[in-house]
Order: C-alpha cells, then structure tokens, then sequence
C-alpha cells in the first residue's frame, strides 16, 4: 500500500518519529471517519532485522546489512500493510533500490527527512553509551549521508521536518493513502506467463505444416503452392503457402522452423505482440507469413 521512507544523520530522531507516525496513522485507520482499505502498520528497521550498528564499520559488512534490510521490506510490503523503514537511508542509490521495490508492489512512496543539526546529533549519540556507534563510524556516516532531493522522483514526495519542528501527520497520511501511486517501472514490470501449451502448440502446428507440406512435394514437385490443411488452418478461411521457384527441401524448412519458434520464445519471454495466447490457427497463418517472407528475401 505504502512505503514510508525515512532518511537522516544517526541519531537524529528516527526511530522516535518511527514510533510517533506509527502510533499516529493506527489511530487514523482505525477512526470512524476513516473509510478507506483495512491497513496495518510496519516498521522495518536495523533492530528489527537484527541488523548490528557494528555493520557500518566496514563496507563489506555493511553491504551485508542493508541486503537484509531490503529483504526484510520487501517481505513486508503488500497491499495492505503501510511500511516505515527506520534506518539511515543515506545512500540515494539505496533508496532508489527500495523506490523500485515499492513501485513493483504497487505501493505508493513517501520520504521523510528528519533535518537534525549534526552537532546535535552528536550530544545525543553521546549520551547512548552501550548501543552507541564506534566515534569514526560515526563521523563517516555523517560525512557520506547523501540529502534526499525532491528533484528526484525516488525521494519524492519529500517532507522535511527539523527537530524542533511540528510533524506534518496530515499531509504524510493523506500522501499514503490518496496520493499518486506510480506503476511499475520496465525493468521490474512482471511479464504474464503464457499458457502452458503455448509452446506445444507452436511446435506441433509448425511440424505439421512441413510434414504435410513434404508429403504435397514429393506428390507434385514443381508446385508453386499448397493450401494448408484444416487443422491446423482454419476451415472458414483458405490458407495458401506460395512457394519459391526452387525445390524446397527438408533441410531448409527445419531451419526456417528453428527460427520462426525462437523469434516467438523471445516475443513470449519479452511478452510481445506474438505472446501467450495462439490458436493453431493463428500460429500456422504467421509461420506461412513468415516462411513467404524469407523466401521473398531470398529471391
């Protein structure tokens, strides 16, 4: 449904304003007023998935940390469940990551900066102790941290809030919950699978049609045509294959079938104008367009 995604330093205030939005949008969804889907609430955060502050010390460990951050949302997101990932989300190129993911799940994106002066921050890591970051963990952080940009449409619609600022909980809820939801984009777009005897069909009819075909050709070696039979023709229609001035052989018509079923597995993977739902009817009138075609050229 949503994913709400929010971004700043270390200890700026996340996982507090996590908490707040939580409790604030429960309490919206289940007012009386509220008329919209039944939805419930998630936060997907570092604690959540087990995900140590001794990760961001090294690249490699890191890396590993945020996979299963990311897998963790990605479980997490649905049609009805609103999603707040509490993390620090400061490389774009992360959050374009989790963008992507929302837009497969159809989910609407939100992403939320909680602007917290770094020297601020600072005091309040401080005062952690234990759970704290190692001090040159965290001044990397804060040097690497990446701003979200509302130019970018994986950052937006962004809400930036300081510290000592009011939170906006209307304009954020009615974002997630009314707000523009974008389709998914190509690259993560599913395919539909096509039927399961697509393929059989494809290779039978294309069989038949030179089995047949030979068989008219050793009866009558100098024609020029052959009327397909029916099936796999359809009998309301004439189905005639114009053949090339020259004996066609089987050698020739087995690679021209090759060819002809490959094109259609790649339309079919592709999910192109060939994919998924042919008839025999249909697939004997394209391989008779097609074996025309290459004759032609030939000539």
């Amino acid at each position: 449904m949503a994913l709400v995604t929010l971004v700043g330093y270390p200890c700026s205030g996340k996982s507090t304003l996590a908490s707040k939005l939580k409790i604030e949008f429960e309490a919206r969804l289940s007012d009386s007023s509220y008329s919209g889907p039944k939805l419930s609430v998630v936060i997907i955060s570092d604690e959540s998935c087990h995900v140590p502050r001794t990760v961001y010390d090294d690249s490699k460990s890191e890396k590993s940390g945020r996979a299963t951050l990311f897998a963790s949302l990605t479980r997490a997101l649905g049609p009805n469940t609103i999603v707040i990932c509490d993390s620090l989300n400061y490389i774009k190129g992360f959050r374009y990551q989790m963008y992507c993911s929302a837009r497969e799940a159809h989910a609407r994106v939100c992403t939320v900066h909680i602007a917290t002066p770094a020297e601020q921050c600072v005091k309040w890591h401080e005062r952690r102790g234990e759970c704290s970051y190692v001090p040159s963990t965290f001044e990397n952080l804060i040097m690497r941290f990446e701003e979200p940009s509302s130019m970018v449409r994986w950052d937006s619609p962004l809400y930036l809030i300081l510290h000592s600022d009011p939170i906006p909980f209307s304009s954020i809820f009615e974002t997630i919950t009314k707000g523009f939801k974008a389709p998914p984009t190509a690259a993560v777009k599913r395919n539909a699978a096509p039927p399961p005897n697509t393929m059989q069909v494809l290779s039978g009819t294309t069989s038949h049609i030179i089995s047949t075909l030979l068989t008219h050709l050793n009866a009558i070696p100098t024609s020029t045509s052959f009327s397909i039979p029916s099936p796999p023709a359809s009998p309301d229609t004439n189905l005639v294959l114009h053949l090339p001035m020259r004996r066609v052989l089987l050698p020739e018509l087995q690679r021209l079938k090759r060819q002809f079923e490959g094109v259609q597995t790649r339309a079919q993977a592709s999910n192109g104008m060939a994919a998924g739902n042919w008839s025999e009817n249909e697939v004997a009138s394209a391989f008779v367009k097609f074996l025309e075609i290459q004759w032609d050229t030939v000539q």
